[in-house]
């Protein structure tokens, strides 16, 4: 493994798990084994190694997202699958991290609010028009489908909302997905819903 990589893939862990405000590149360094100058020569400062291990985590899930959202399932399973993706995820990023990163590191928190909403808009509009053909979703304008649901989730699946409403990043996720999905659906989408996107919004 590089040495780069291998700085990266440890301080994702450490960081997630310790804070990434808290943690000092002497810490990092002591825990890799590592020199300071080492870790310096490919990130000039701890700020920039935030950067890349968020990017190299958010990389990673549009690497997971992508390709459940292009399978040859249906519209309500391919939602399904998205929902356990980020539950997954949500193991992983806590609330704490979450309000850390928006309160320490406001323009990488800006990016991560840009990279879910172009993910969503890039992707998900696909599934809502497939599902509109399908017979699962009323044919509900598209872009008013996908900016009710974007806009949920920009106000929900946030720190502030969550900390102070007593809700986990996935309980609250599952139910914005829950209310508008739910609210966009056909007979036939409430029988498919039932049958199986219900199953991750136990």
């Amino acid at each position: 493994m590089k040495e780069q990589e291998k700085i990266i893939q440890h301080t994702e862990e450490k960081l997630f798990r310790d804070g990434f405000y808290k943690t000092t590149m002497d810490e990092i360094a002591s825990e890799l084994r590592m020199s300071k100058k080492t870790i310096y020569k490919f990130f000039p400062s701890k700020d920039e190694l935030v950067h890349a291990i968020v990017k190299f985590f958010m990389n990673r899930m549009k690497n997971k997202i992508v390709p459940a959202l292009q399978s040859d399932k249906n519209a309500i399973e391919k939602l399904g699958d998205l929902i356990n993706i980020l539950a997954k995820a949500s193991e992983k990023i806590s609330v704490s991290r979450m309000e850390e990163l928006k309160r320490h590191y406001p323009s990488l928190w800006n990016e991560i609010d840009n990279f879910r909403t172009e993910m969503m808009f890039g992707n998900i509009t696909k599934v809502i028009d497939q599902g509109k053909k399908e017979g699962l979703f009323l044919d509900y304008p598209t872009n008013l489908i996908m900016n009710v649901l974007v806009a949920s989730v920009r106000s929900i699946v946030n720190p502030d909302f969550i900390m102070n409403n007593n809700f986990s990043i996935i309980e609250a996720a599952r139910y914005a997905f829950q209310i508008v999905i739910g609210g966009i659906l056909t007979n036939e989408g409430k029988k498919e819903f039932n049958k199986s996107f219900s199953k991750v919004l136990q």
